[in-house]
């Protein structure tokens, strides 16, 4: 529980206790001829129910006056411990029920929890990602929550397309939201609120209907991800080249630590040259193959980043800082890469 919100809490119970300590001193003092000091101690011990016996009253007013502070103190004690309680249980509680605020920045944020979703979360905590999950189902805590082993994930209960939600995932700071919900209307209302909230964030948004891929992308969505196209055509491949298939299936996956992967490193002015010449020296020095670099288009007037990929590009291609190469290899591999290149994988 946050310090701020036990004060908030706990404000008015402090206040009362240290009026009735106070004023039950003052009152100690003036009947039993003790001096201020003594008759502060007598209340602070009284007030808890320690009673050591060195200060006792003697008069019939100041055991009445102690006999007062007792019970108040007991009762102010009470409440004040029931409040910090309830709090703690409430944050704990809400850590369960995935009901509390995100402290994430520069994180990713899935939104909608389905069997892409599992997916992309396994593959993003492979890669050391911080995650937030969105679900719309409470029941889907846990199975988040166990995920979390692999890495940094935060699961959140409540509608996506809902902007105090996003709040909640702390949206404005994020890098990139994949928006999974089976509803496209829902993914759709929240690929514009995303536009709004952090119009710098990349979105990638899953869906079933093909249709739909130029209406995403005139809301602002970077990727449109329609996985029954993407099966179809690694299931029309595995049926008469099953090898390229098993190929792709393998370089596509970050979660076998043992096989290959496709990363993606940024080129800094220190690295610039041509194809040719980077291909040679990361061969050389990481074992990596170069298949591909991408290449900013700039667009007059346009504040969306548009880019070009070269797949297997001719050696003659100019290599200029900020353009991004495209890498086979494995996670053996690739630490040599983010060692050679002082850079580190993604955008």
């Amino acid at each position: 529980m946050k310090l701020p919100k036990i004060i908030k809490a706990t404000y008015k119970g402090v206040i009362a206790l240290a009026a009735l300590a106070f004023t039950a001193g003052i009152l100690f003092s003036f009947y039993e001829g003790r001096s201020i000091g003594s008759a502060f101690y007598w209340a602070l011990v009284t007030m808890t129910t320690v009673g050591y016996g060195d200060i006792t009253p003697v008069s019939s007013a100041g055991r009445i006056v102690s006999m007062a502070l007792a019970s108040c103190g007991i009762l102010l004690y009470g409440y004040l411990g029931g409040v910090i309680m309830s709090g703690v249980m409430e944050t704990s509680l809400s850590g369960v029920f995935g009901m509390n605020k995100c402290k994430y920045k520069n994180h990713f944020v899935i939104c909608g929890w389905t069997p892409a979703s599992e997916v992309a979360l396994l593959e993003l905590l492979t890669a050391n990602r911080e995650v937030v999950v969105i679900t719309e189902k409470q029941d889907d805590i846990p199975t988040i929550k166990r995920m979390s082993e692999k890495g940094k994930v935060f699961p959140i209960y409540g509608d996506p397309s809902k902007r105090d939600v996003l709040e909640q995932a702390q949206i404005r700071e994020a890098r990139v939201v994949i928006l999974c919900m089976e509803d496209d209307s829902k993914n759709l209302i929240t690929a514009l609120h995303m536009k709004e909230l952090n119009p710098e964030a990349r979105i990638i948004v899953r869906t079933s209907r093909g249709e739909l891929r130029k209406t995403m992308k005139i809301a602002g969505v970077t990727y449109v991800a329609t996985p029954h196209e993407m099966a179809g055509r690694l299931i029309a491949s595995a049926a008469f080249e099953p090898e390229v298939a098993n190929f792709i299936e393998d370089v596509t996956s970050a979660a076998d630590v043992e096989g290959y992967d496709l990363r993606q490193y940024t080129i800094s002015e220190e690295y610039t040259g041509t194809i040719g010449e980077l291909s040679k020296d990361l061969k050389e020095k990481t074992k990596t193959t170069l298949v591909g670099v991408a290449k900013k288009k700039i667009q007059e007037g346009s504040k969306e980043e548009k880019w070009e990929v070269l797949p297997n590009p001719e050696d003659d291609v100019k290599v200029c800082e900020s353009d991004i190469v495209i890498l086979i290899g494995n996670n053996k591999q690739f630490k040599k890469v983010s060692e050679y290149l002082k850079a580190e994988q993604g955008r």
